[in-house]
């Protein structure tokens, strides 16, 4: 049986689509959003070419098969033909799948510098009021933050899930450095995640995030409990404060994670609402090299 090799114009034709494929993805990763349109329409245009050049042999050919295995290779074109076609319809609805993924990244990712902004914006608290609320002795050395946090996690994971609440850590990086007192930061994670776990009031999760910007390393400790008004979280870091959902205890937790954050220099806040759960930001000075 003889059957139809490709030309070395198909060959051509073949390798440039590829290449053009490929552009368009990279210019997509880079963000060069007006290349990738230029590569992608370049690419259909190759694929249309294609599809009229094999057309065109068809229809060369069309006169000479005569027999079951002319019939055979028409079958064969033609399956070729609706593949590309598939093959086209479906690269388009990867670009754009592709092109919203980038989207919605940037704009978390803006979202999350103008959140640290504000936080690098607000003056931390003097160290002389924080010592009545830190632990007595103070052991500074160099500490991984998300060991620290590993810890803490595994230390109160059956806790919270007695409570219905299950523990995420989510970070880009293996171990970002900082100096500080293990107890202290300890202290400060547990307060945190014990007052969540309270006052979550419902079965839900709580998300540790740890990252690396700048100068700066950020934990962001957000849960998706009942949450407080944003006229109350102004006031939950203030020493034996209770919001309206008020439970046993003497609110003294929060106090001395602010007290914590304070002595090694940071800034601490909170953000809620009622019914949309609450969030923790912390900012901390990483480690100096």
């Amino acid at each position: 049986m003889q059957t139809k090799r490709i030309t070395l114009q198909e060959l051509i034709l073949l390798i440039m689509m590829t290449i053009c494929f490929a552009a368009t993805i990279v210019f997509l990763f880079f963000d060069h959003t007006n290349f990738a349109l230029m590569t992608f329409c370049l690419h259909s245009i190759l694929v249309m070419i294609l599809f009229f050049l094999f057309n065109a042999h068809f229809e060369t050919r069309a006169d000479d098969l005569a027999d079951a295995q002319n019939a055979e290779i028409i079958a064969d074109y033609l399956e070729e033909i609706t593949r590309l076609g598939e093959e086209n319809a479906g690269l388009k609805g990867d670009l754009e799948k592709l092109r919203t993924d980038l989207d919605a990244a940037l704009s978390e990712n803006a979202s999350l510098l103008r959140e640290a902004d504000e936080a690098g914006k607000r003056m931390p608290e003097s160290k002389q009021h924080a010592p009545m609320l830190l632990p007595s002795d103070e052991n500074p050395q160099a500490l991984d933050l998300i060991a620290s946090c590993r810890e803490v996690m595994d230390e109160m994971r059956h806790d919270c899930q007695k409570h219905g609440v299950s523990l995420q850590l989510s970070t880009d990086c293996d171990s970002l450095m900082i100096r500080a007192d293990a107890a202290f930061i300890r202290i400060m994670l547990r307060n945190i995640i014990d007052n969540s776990v309270k006052y979550m009031k419902r079965n839900g999760s709580l998300v540790i995030t740890v990252s690396h910007i700048g100068e700066d390393l950020f934990i962001v400790l957000k849960d998706n409990g009942e949450g407080l008004s944003s006229m109350e979280t102004e006031h939950i870091f203030e020493l034996n404060y209770q919001g309206s959902n008020r439970i046993s205890g003497n609110g003294l937790g929060l106090t001395q994670a602010k007290a914590i954050v304070d002595y090694y220099g940071g800034t601490i806040y909170a953000k809620s609402g009622a019914g949309k759960g609450m969030a923790i930001y912390i900012q901390l000075p990483a480690e100096s090299k």
